[in-house]
């Protein structure tokens, strides 16, 4: 393996050590984005709370939950894991439809 080559794993480890390195863990009620599961969830449980490693986490509006340990998470901001903002991220493939100008 050559070594300056980024694969996604490397660049997911990266981002989770400079999550770490600034300081920033995730507490209960704060978004988290889970890298391996490419989902965003808000944190329930700490491992301190369930005597584990992991942190647990639920979708924002509710459903299932799922565990992530430390290193697959980072705090969630404005933007997407491809780098585009929320909004540009929500837009479907050929943008929307032109809008008529009708109100009804």
């Amino acid at each position: 393996m050559t070594e300056g080559r980024r694969t996604p794993q490397t660049v997911r480890r990266r981002r989770a050590l400079a999550d770490a390195a600034a300081g920033w863990t995730p507490d209960r009620g704060d978004l988290a984005y889970d890298t391996g599961r490419r989902r965003t969830g808000v944190v329930v449980a700490l491992p301190e709370d369930t005597g584990t490693t992991v942190y647990h986490l639920r979708p924002e509006g509710g459903g299932d939950g799922w565990s992530a340990p430390l290193d697959r998470l980072k705090s969630r901001s404005g933007q997407a894991d491809d780098g585009l903002t929320l909004d540009e991220a929500a837009m479907p493939p050929g943008g929307f439809p032109p809008h008529s100008g009708d109100a009804t």
